[in-house]
């Protein structure tokens, strides 16, 4: 285990740094740039938000062993022939595509416990969710999870780990079903079985792996990566590494569909909630609503693309044009363009991923040109350019049995360009590159270029120079579709906090055929090519700025361009500058870092991922600024959702287990001193319905260190062990939208995002949040094992809870009579024995600080809360929760009623400064005659790792051997002759 010196312990991990541009990356040695990489030179822009990571690089080994003990991976099966490890990552995820769990609608009750309708037109949906949720509890417990709940059987399971006394906890939410446009009669007749048959009744939830992947609906949305996060949380538990939260994995089943939310009045017939708001996802509602569970301090949805989502984007989606009516008596004219998914050898259902959302970008592209009046010479030498630029671009040659990405054809006086990138790639991340239009008009740029004379006077040259230096200068993609050649000013192309692009150019995307669609108009000359801008800017000013000049861009190249007008992105799941975005990022960089030759694909783009907007909604819009979308898809990787022959690579599946494994550790850490446990309390005359974390603009940066505040002097005899500082904005309403980042700026004003300062009941009430706030403390370096067992048995004293207020310090004193344990409380970790935990009691109000005072209240940690009315006619399903005990409270003011909740200059936890470890050592010195002077020093390490001497001299005649009394100690000192000492110890 590890251990720290007590300075480090106290300080932040959370690391906030501005502007600090980073050095550019090192190129392994012999290795090209590839696609999307930034040329040497160039510094890779570093966000201002960082995060100090954790997770060393020997934990990141551990926990990859264990997903690859639990992998199962296997070359060839199908569902249910025995072949595979049911209890595997890949055995999980066949087990459970072979539940019909598509959402096909319906509606649920209005009255507790709310089931879903089992109707012929949704195909017995209840039914069908109650079977794949059993085989879920079964797979959990058989996995060997501590916890495993489910409320209603047709509801959501969730499974958690770690210490059950941790305040705080952390949480994947993911769902496990799947949507009808996957099973649309058009897409049934698509679905191949094992054996390739197409049409297969059933075939959609009869999974199969060939040729290394998995086949199945759900597989990748989002069935099969919300198994990988229970696989992940298996990892962790079996790998036994310390964690500071609780780890929880929520698998719901009704986010791509199901039942109507039930109104917030039906829901409270049974549930009373202060506040009372419903979240847009069925899943949410009866996780947050009907259950009135653990809210997490952060989590995640595992429903989108690593590295992280943090929102949901803006879009326009203009055209760029251009007209090549003068090049038609021309060689070398255009005659048809057009776009569509690329081919691969050996792999029939590629062209099936089209058929999902609209959300391809062309990686297939075939140009054909008119030829006539140009001799065979002129013909030979295009052709040699493009083939040496691909030959160049490691394009060509084309590996035996695959398809060749670049392919040119002469069929009389008709040339055919035809690019294949080999991957298809979706709109929402350009950046990635692998764009076949783009690649096109790259290689007519060079092919054009080639040929002089009247070719320099195409339009065609025109348009495929300037496509090719907007998006392929230097023969480098990844930038450019986020703008970077495009005028707009440096500071507008990412957020400064997270990364994320604030535009995205995805050039003829919105694919969604197998049959290539056209973008060249020959009758009319009219090149135009759609491209879908998706836009995460802050301010419609900074969008403005940006769009003019990216407007302005393409009509220098003599391109026509459709209003980008000035988007913004549509929501945030979590603020730019919120750590969790920092953390999430961090570990998935360091994730891809420990192993680049297992993560080859997603180290090759690291350069250009970072945080980004998405389309869609994901469950994360119901946490605000709590949640954020990290996976499943991992950059490079294709996306197959909502579509026939839905499938996950194997080795994405794996990788994919892992980086989430990775990211649930950081997460589970605490990345400043201290975590609370937010409670509601009955103290007269006060508010505490307000303190309920889906309230509180609460994350994992909010509890900063504050040990520089507490002075020397106001320590006396005491080792300072761990202080915080916070300050928590009460939100508006529960956590249940996305707001824009304007409605975070404008904070408590009209239209933000916090509790306005003019709400009736804010003007009316005190409101107060009772919480157990928790330090921990790390071993000390210097600590001994015995000391430190001392230490954690309170054998150096009691431990003692102080605020410090301005200069003042007040220690938080239990009154005579009454019991330390209603106020105080700690715990050890049976996953980090080097840690100890210490908490106290806190009621804190939103009003002036008037002093201390230590109150007894009744209190409860479970929020779950069943109406009177029910339980008047009917029995409690859950006696067991929402219990009351008395708990008792430092109850004060925060200073100020301004709808937050803020903690003084500092609360903090010493302990007696006492010696800890104490060696002994001596020095002869030879006097007159017989006599010798020895000199025994003790020199003492305390709690704090400070060091004091207790020092004696002795005039000894001759033999100085014997025992000595130094201070408080008795000291054997051992000699060899009359001035050398020998050995020493203490007694």
């Amino acid at each position: 285990m590890r251990k720290k010196p007590l300075a480090l312990t106290l300080g932040m991990s959370l690391v906030l740094s501005v502007g600090v541009a980073g050095n550019g990356p090192a190129l392994a040695a012999g290795r090209g740039l590839a696609a999307g990489e930034i040329g040497l030179g160039e510094d890779r822009f570093q966000p201002s938000t960082t995060y100090d990571l954790s997770v060393t690089g020997d934990e990141r080994d551990a926990i990859h062993a264990e997903v690859e003990a639990l992998a199962g991976r296997v070359n060839s099966a199908r569902v249910g022939d025995g072949t595979y490890d049911p209890l595997s990552l890949i055995g999980a995820m066949l087990d459970g595509s072979s539940y019909d769990s598509i959402s096909r609608g319906g509606t649920a009750a209005t009255s507790y416990p709310f089931p879903v309708s089992n109707t012929a037109a949704n195909q017995n949906e209840y039914d069908r969710k109650v079977a794949k949720l059993a085989w879920v509890v079964k797979l959990a417990k058989d996995l060997g999870f501590p916890v495993v709940v489910q409320r209603q059987p047709d509801k959501y399971v969730y499974v958690e780990i770690g210490d059950p006394d941790a305040p705080e906890m952390v949480m994947a939410l993911s769902h496990l079903d799947s949507p009808t446009a996957s099973v649309s009669p058009a897409q049934l007749a698509r679905w191949r079985d094992a054996d390739g048959n197409f049409g297969t009744p059933g075939a959609y939830h009869s999974p199969y792996v060939k040729d290394g992947w998995i086949y199945g609906a759900g597989l990748q949305d989002d069935s099969g990566p919300t198994l990988a996060t229970l696989l992940a949380a298996k990892a962790l538990l079996e790998a036994g590494l310390p964690l500071d939260r609780r780890i929880r994995i929520v698998m719901g089943i009704y986010e791509d569909g199901g039942p109507g939310t039930p109104s917030a009045a039906n829901t409270a017939t049974f549930q009373s909630i202060p506040y009372n708001s419903n979240p847009s996802f069925y899943d949410n509602w009866a996780y947050k609503n009907l259950n009135r569970e653990d809210m997490p301090i952060a989590g995640y949805t595992s429903d989108s693309r690593f590295p992280v989502i943090v929102g949901n984007s803006g879009s326009v989606t203009p055209s760029v044009s251009m007209d090549l009516s003068a090049d038609s008596t021309k060689p070398f004219r255009l005659t048809d363009a057009k776009a569509g998914v690329t081919l691969r050898e050996g792999d029939p259902t590629l062209k099936d991923i089209a058929y999902g959302s609209t959300t391809q970008i062309a990686s297939r592209a075939i140009f054909t040109l008119d030829v006539a009046g140009a001799g065979s010479t002129e013909r030979d030498r295009f052709v040699s350019a493009i083939t040496a630029a691909a030959t160049t671009k490691g394009w060509l040659p084309a590996a035996p049995g695959t398809t060749p990405k670049v392919q040119t054809t002469i069929t009389g006086d008709s040339l055919t360009l035809e690019i294949n990138t080999d991957v298809a790639m979706e709109m929402p991340t350009p950046q990635y590159g692998k764009n076949a239009v783009v690649w096109g008009m790259f290689l007519l740029s060079q092919g054009l270029g080639a040929l002089g004379g009247t070719a320099a006077d195409l339009q065609l040259k025109t348009a495929a120079d300037g496509i090719a230096d907007l998006f392929f200068r230097d023969g480098v993609e990844g930038e450019a579709y986020i703008g970077k050649y495009m005028g707009i000013p440096a500071n507008l192309l990412r957020n400064p906090s997270n990364g994320t692009p604030n535009l995205t150019f995805a050039l003829m995307g919105g694919i969604n055929s197998e049959t290539p669609t056209s973008f060249y108009t020959a009758s009319s000359g009219s090149l135009s090519i759609p491209m879908y801008v998706r836009s995460m800017h802050v301010t419609a000013a900074d969008s403005s700025e940006a769009t003019q000049a990216v407007t302005a861009a393409f009509e220098a190249k003599g391109f026509s361009i459709g209003s980008l007008g000035a988007p913004v992105g549509a929501g945030l799941y979590v603020t730019h500058d919120n750590p969790l975005t920092a953390l999430q990022f961090g570990s998935y960089q360091a994730s891809i870092n420990c192993n680049t030759e297992e993560f080859a694909d997603p180290y090759a783009l690291r350069d250009v991922v970072y945080p980004q907007g998405t389309t869609g909604g994901t469950l994360a819009s119901s946490f605000r600024n709590k949640m954020t979308a990290f996976g499943a898809v991992i950059p490079g990787n294709e996306r197959w959702w909502h579509t026939a022959n839905e499938r996950m690579n194997v080795d994405s599946a794996v990788q994919m287990t892992k980086i989430m494994a990775d990211g649930m550790l950081e997460m589970a850490r605490y990345s400043g001193p201290a975590g609370a446990k937010f409670m509601w309390a009955d103290i007269p005359g006060l508010n505490s319905d307000r303190a309920d974390l889906d309230l509180l603009d609460a994350t994992i940066g909010t509890y900063k260190d504050a040990s520089a505040a507490v002075d020397k002097s106001q320590l006396g005899n005491q080792a300072l062990l761990g202080a915080t500082s916070f300050n928590i904005p009460m939100w508006n309403g529960r956590g249940n939208s996305t707001p824009t980042a304007s409605a975070y700026e404008l904070g408590h004003a009209p239209g933000g995002v916090y509790l306005p300062l003019t709400d009736p009941e804010y003007l009316s009430s005190t409101y107060v949040a009772p919480m157990r706030l928790e330090f921990k403390v790390d071993r000390p370096e210097h600590m001994s094992d015995a000391a430190w067992a001392k230490f954690v048995a309170g054998g150096y004293g009691d431990f003692q809870f102080n605020i410090l207020v301005g200069d003042k310090v007040v220690p938080l004193a239990v009154p005579a009579g009454q019991s330390a344990d209603k106020y105080f409380s700690s715990r050890t970790s049976a996953t980090n024995p080097d840690a100890i935990y210490l908490s106290v009691n806190l009621a804190i109000t939103d009003a002036a600080y008037t002093g201390v005072k230590p109150v007894i209240a009744d209190s409860k940690t479970d929020l779950y809360t069943v109406n009177p009315d029910y339980l008047a006619s009917n029995s409690d399903p859950f006696p067991e929760r929402g219990a009351v005990e008395q708990r008792g409270f430092f109850l004060f003011g925060d200073g100020q009623k301004n709808a937050e909740f803020s903690s003084p200059d500092a609360v903090y936890v010493t302990v007696a400064n006492a010696v800890v470890d104490a060696k002994p050592s001596a020095v002869m010195k030879k006097l007159k005659g017989n006599d010798n002077e020895l000199t025994v020093t003790v020199t003492q390490t305390h709690v704090d790792g400070s060091e004091s001497a207790q020092t004696a001299t002795f005039t000894i005649n001759n033999n100085a051997a014997g025992t000595y009394t130094v201070g408080d100690y008795k000291v054997y000192v051992d000699t060899k002759g009359n001035t050398q000492v020998r050995s020493i110890h203490i007694v």
